[in-house]
Formats: C-alpha cells, structure tokens, sequence
C-alpha cells in the first residue's frame, strides 16, 4: 500500500512538473489555489503581446530616472486613454520600486492642444528635450518632421521610442502600437461582407504623413484588392488634403454667378461639406470606412448631411410630380369638355337624344335609350373592332415587352447600383467615443477597430524602462484592438476595454 502511495505520488509530481514547464514556455499562468484580486485595468495589459511588457516588475530603475511620453493630442478620448495608462505605469514602478517624494521616477505625458498639430508637437518635443529626460517616447504626426530633433538626442544620449505610429528613423528602439495592417484588413472585410461583397466604398484616411494613416490606408486597399473582386475603392481621401477639393467645390458654385452674387470662398466650405460633395459624386457608393475616431465621425456627419439633401431632392421631385399631374388632369378635363360639344353648343348627349338618325350620330350606348336594330348592329360591329384593336395592341406591347424585358431588367438593375440612398450606406471605422458609441447602439455605425490605449500607454513606459536599463526590447510590441458591433457592445468583456 505505501508502495503504491509512493508511485502515485511520484507520478503526481512528475506531472506537476510537466505542468509547470508548460506554462512557463507558453507563459501562462497556472493556479496554485492562492487568490488574488486584479486590478481593473489589468483587462487592458492582457492583450500586449510579448508579456513582459505587461508588468513593471524587475525594472529597476535609479531615483529620479525622468521618462518623457509625447502623444498626438491632450484632448481625444483615444489619448486621453493613453495618458491614463502612462501614468498608471508610472505609479506602479514607483511602488514597485518603493520610491517616493523625490526618489520617484518621473514620467510625463504632452500632446497638442489641437488633434494631429505637427508644429505644436515639435515645439513640445523641442522643449523635452532642454530638460534632458533619460528617455523619450512620441508618437509621430509627421514621421519626418522631427529628424532634426531626433538628431539631437542621439548626440546627447538620449534614447528614443515610438508608440501609435511608427517611425522611419534608424535610431528608434522599440515601436509599440496596435498591428495596423491586421486591424486595417478586418475592417476591410467586415466592410465588404456587409455590403454583400459589391459596390464601391470610400476611406477617410486622417492624414498623409504618419506611418499609422499610411499602413491603414494600404492594408485595407489590399484585402479589398485581393479578395473582393466585385467591391471598389471609389475614393480615398486624406482629410489633410481637404482644401483642393474645397477650392474645386468653391469654383463650380461660383459658374454661372450673376453679377452682383456673393462669391463662394473654400474656407465657408466644412470638412464634412467635402466629404458629402465626394459621396454625391458617386451616388452608388455602398460603403465608408474611417482610419481614426476623428475620420468616422467626419464620415458619419458627412453621410447625416447627404441623407437630408436627398430627402430634400426626393420631396422636391415628389412635388413637381403632383403639379405636373395636377395640370395634366387640368388639361385632360378641359379637352374632354370641349369634345363633349357638338357644333351649336350641343352636348353629345343632347344630339343623341334628338329625333334625327343621321351616320355622323353616335351609337346609342344604352339599348333601350337607342331603340332600333341599326344600332345595336353597329355597337356590336364597334366593340367586335376595339376587341380587335385591343388584342392587337397587347400583342405589339407584348412583342415589345419580350424583346426589352432583359434590358429594362439589367438597366433597373443598374439604376439599383448607381443610386443609393445615403441612409443605406455602412459606415465602420477606429476608436470610440461617445458619440461613436451612440451612433453604434442606434445603428449609424456598423462596426468599430476598437484599439488599446491604455495598453499603448503603458507598455510605451515599460519600453521606455527597458531602454534605460539597456535590457533590450522587442522591435515591436503589440498592444490588441476588439472589433465592436452593436451585438457585443454590451458584453462584459468589451464594456472593460471601451473608452470614452
């Protein structure tokens, strides 16, 4: 009996170990019956991808060590988001490391005022470095811009990250953000499914320059190209070269303007304006997709304002239909009047009630009102002529019907194709807001690349650690995104990873 205890322990050991060693190289956790309570967030570290920069630990850092953290903007909700998870980092390495008052490690975030303002952020990057942190990270407007700069903290030692956008420059340490061309490609196909797979759509690309618009745009003209054969990338648009659309625009209202007319200037002429002008230019377009929070509210507006300008156009037409046939019933009554009047100012009714029988006088219509033989002869060989004609007349229009069947068949199918009422138009795209999330729940939007910005904003700290400590890091580190439909919006699991 102890024997046998002995072997079942054994192998309950052996396999423990194996356990063990399972879970360390597939680095997972395994319960050892001890419980403890995660933090909230913890939900947002779990998707980054490798693990070690989910966590702080083992960063040992030296007092005062100072991190510097420059995002795109201070007032989205996207990095609003990245903002809170830089500084939770930064608290949970200062208590890690058990620093406080002066010891602490010093971590900032900066961002422009305005959205995607590439002087600002060069300003702000020019005045980080005059403070000579131990590292930066940015995340790039313009990935050229700050070449000048970034110079510079090479030759002062001064390690640079990137986080949201990549960056081209040669000196950059480790790059974390969301897999751009893998969000881009599900958007792409959850957009060309919805439509059924035909018709043309549009993307809002929110700039030109940084290499997160530019991995965006490419990717989602990619899988479109390569597996929907039958949907087109009608336009793509990048909202920073708006103003010579907005230039075309202000001319083709200006033609034809009396003299005297108030000219049309582009600045008077919105972003959402363009963007309308665009989808009335391709009345068949099925479909929208925006590469950023900003992009899909543009589009969304866009898309508000073309539906009220078609219902416009729709009750404008219904109206000029109802007094066209108005005077057509006008001029249908007026020349039934005059027919019913022989010449002398006699109705037909009257000269049929009258004694004479001449041939220019109409067959009686009622048998016992017409009274005679010849009469009825002559109603009979009359209706026998219009049943005639009549038959004839379906047999042309049926000659004719068989011959333009397919044709008006394929030309109604076309109509179908080129005229979409705008309300009818999917419209997905990046990020969340609160307006997004509302548009969502009501319909307006379709689905959402929902990204990870606390997790950017956290593992962009532990980067930037690890670049200090000279512990190496990964080229890239990826943070996760959700897609998000009306179906799942409310689920638990999203509701921890929605910001607003």
């Amino acid at each position: 009996m102890r024997r046998k205890f002995m072997k079942t322990a054994a192998l309950a050991l052996a396999a423990a170990l194996m356990v063990g060693a399972c879970a360390k190289k597939t680095e997972q956790n395994t319960f050892t019956g001890d419980t403890s309570e995660e933090p909230d967030y913890q939900v947002s570290l779990n998707p980054i991808m490798p693990s070690a920069y989910r966590d702080v630990q083992g960063l040992k850092l030296e007092k005062g060590t100072y991190i510097s953290i420059i995002g795109k903007s201070e007032a989205t909700a996207f990095w609003k988001a990245v903002r809170s998870g830089v500084m939770q980092a930064a608290e949970d390495l200062n208590r890690e490391l058990g620093y406080s008052g002066n010891d602490k490690i010093k971590v900032t975030y900066n961002g422009p005022a305005k959205s995607e303002d590439i002087d600002e952020q060069v300003n702000i990057l020019d005045e980080e470095l005059s403070r000579y942190p131990d590292v930066i990270g940015i995340a790039s407007i313009d990935e050229e811009a700050c070449t000048v700069q970034f110079d510079l903290a090479t030759e002062n030692g001064i390690p640079i990250i990137a986080l949201d956008s990549g960056n081209q420059y040669p000196g950059i340490q480790c790059t974390v953000k969301t897999d751009n061309q893998e969000a881009a490609r599900t958007g792409a196909y959850k957009l060309a499914d919805e439509i059924g797979g035909k018709g043309d759509v549009m993307v809002l690309v929110h700039d030109s320059k940084s290499e997160t618009a530019k991995e965006r745009a490419k990717s989602f003209q990619d899988e479109i190209a390569e597996n929907y054969p039958d949907v087109r990338t009608a336009e793509v648009v990048y909202c920073d070269q708006l103003d010579d659309l907005k230039k075309q625009m202000a001319e083709e209202q200006n033609e034809g303007l009396e003299e005297g007319g108030r000219k049309a200037e582009k600045e008077s002429i919105t972003d959402a304006d363009a963007v309308q002008y665009l989808i009335e230019q391709h009345p068949g377009l099925k479909g929208i997709f925006g590469t950023n929070d900003s992009t899909t509210m543009l589009g969304l507006e866009a898309i508000r304002q073309a539906e009220q300008a078609w219902e416009e156009g729709q009750k404008e037409e219904k109206d000029q239909g109802e007094d066209t046939d108005q005077k057509e019933d006008g001029r249908t009554q007026e020349q039934t009047g005059e027919d019913a009047r022989e010449p002398g100012g006699e109705t037909k009714e009257a000269a049929r009630s009258g004694d004479g029988a001449g041939e220019d006088q109409e067959p009686a219509q009622d048998s016992q009102a017409g009274g005679n033989e010849s009469g009825e002869d002559g109603e009979n060989e009359a209706s026998q002529e219009d049943s005639e004609n009549e038959a004839s007349a379906e047999s042309e229009s049926g000659d004719k019907d068989g011959r333009a069947d397919g044709e008006s068949s394929v030309r109604a199918e076309e109509n179908e194709e080129e005229t979409t009422d705008p309300a009818e138009i999917v419209l997905m795209g990046f990020d969340v807001s609160k307006e997004q999330l509302k548009a969502l729940e009501e319909g307006e939007i379709s689905g959402l690349v929902v990204q990870n910005p606390f997790g950017i904003g956290y593992a962009s700290v532990v980067a930037a650690a690890r670049t200090v400590l000279l512990s190496g890091n990964e080229a890239q580190v990826s943070t996760g995104y959700l897609w998000v439909t009306q179906d799942n919006m409310n689920d638990a699991s999203i509701q921890k990873m929605l910001y607003q």
